[in-house]
């Protein structure tokens, strides 16, 4: 639980600074706000960090081991398995 929480965490802190320093390089000097075009990328980029988290997360499932249940594995219990054909 701990290492999902810090994982987190620092998932937050960088999104929020990217997202800061794309909306900060597309304020125009004098100006308060952002221009349209920092929002369109700031999303873009979103949208993009999204999609690789979404890959790695796929790829890492088909990694997993079968069995992860320790205390089914300890009494015996046979995990299932697919066929393959």
């Amino acid at each position: 639980m701990s290492f999902n929480y810090v994982v987190r965490s620092v998932g937050y802190s960088l999104g929020s600074a990217m997202g800061g320093l794309v909306l900060a390089t597309g304020t125009d000097a004098g100006h308060l706000f952002p221009n349209d075009h920092a929002y369109t990328t700031a999303a873009l980029v979103g949208i993009a960090a999204m999609a690789v988290t979404a890959l790695t997360a796929a790829a890492l499932a088909r990694h997993r081991p079968p069995e992860t249940n320790p205390a089914a594995a300890a009494a015996g219990v046979p995990s299932r398995r697919p066929s393959s054909r």
